[in-house]
């Protein structure tokens, strides 16, 4: 048991997520090295968790995101391995103890993911790798992920160009290109809120930042892999659904909705004229 502590970092990035990141940790083994990335600059969460000497938190001077969070956590570990949490997943000690078993036998990988409740794996398993005994596949959600962190480092960690939404679907595509295989240990069943990670008071406005940067990176993502065609046509779809969203919402004068199908409009259009991730509410510091 040991031998988990002394190889294996657990890092978390967190964003005006207190609550749910105190409830995470709770049901981890004070053992674990933790390292939290925490971008909203909370230095009271510091506090509230002084008694834990296994957590370390870093501040980055500014929030570049999700994906650059990751990576200046995960560049500030000394083990082997790595295990990123979203701050909204269920998890416990004994799971990440039976992850941490089957990734020390695993060779030549990208990520080792756990199984997500709910998640329809149906068109997103490309194989079943006889030798390590799990199935791999083209994405799984990003909430629990375990790296080495020398091949994570190897194939450049994640695109920081993408502030939120599609860091991991472009990790992903880029380890299978490098014939890093992205492995589903589906013996480890977990639970992920999904979108849930941010504390509730700030929800209208980060819904707002959500729906820009999820257009932006999605159609980023498909221009960066296939081609502005491609990315054209696959977020076509969202723009028209940005359009309805709004002139619904004027009818039936409901003016949060506005806000948050208009948000999805610009962060297409940004995308669509080749600007960057650019979008931040800085009111909220979000």
């Amino acid at each position: 048991m040991n031998k988990i502590f002394s190889q294996l970092s657990i890092v978390i990035v967190s964003f005006k997520s207190s609550e749910k990141l105190i409830k995470l940790i709770s049901n981890l083994d004070k053992k674990f090295k933790i390292i939290i990335v925490e971008n909203s600059q909370d230095k009271k969460l510091k506090k509230k968790l002084s008694n834990r000497k296994n957590i370390f938190f870093y501040y980055p001077s500014t929030n570049k995101g999700f994906g650059a969070g990751l990576n200046y956590g995960i560049k500030r570990t000394a083990t082997k391995y790595v295990l990123y949490l979203d701050i909204d997943t269920k998890i416990n000690s004994n799971q990440i103890l039976e992850l941490f078993n089957k990734t020390k036998k695993t060779k030549n990988f990208g990520a080792i993911t756990a199984k997500i409740k709910g998640q329809n794996y149906k068109d997103l398993i490309l194989g079943n790798d006889k030798i390590n005994k799990m199935k791999y596949v083209k994405f799984n959600t990003g909430c629990v992920m375990m790296f080495e962190k020398k091949t994570f480092i190897r194939i450049g960690g994640f695109d920081e160009n993408f502030f939120l939404y599609f860091e991991e679907s472009d990790y992903y595509t880029r380890c299978i290109n490098n014939n890093k295989k992205i492995f589903l240990f589906d013996k480890i069943l977990v639970s992920h809120e999904g979108s849930g990670s941010i504390d509730k008071k700030f929800k209208q406005q980060y819904d707002i930042l959500r729906n820009w940067h999820y257009c932006w990176s999605k159609f980023n993502y498909y221009c960066k892999h296939a081609g502005y065609v491609v990315a054209f046509r696959k977020t076509f779809p969202n723009l028209i659904k940005s359009l309805k969203g709004m002139i619904i919402s004027i009818i039936k004068f409901n003016f949060q909705n506005f806000d948050k199908h208009l948000a999805e409009f610009k962060g297409i259009l940004s995308a669509y004229f080749r600007l960057s991730s650019y979008y931040r509410i800085n009111q909220y510091n979000l």
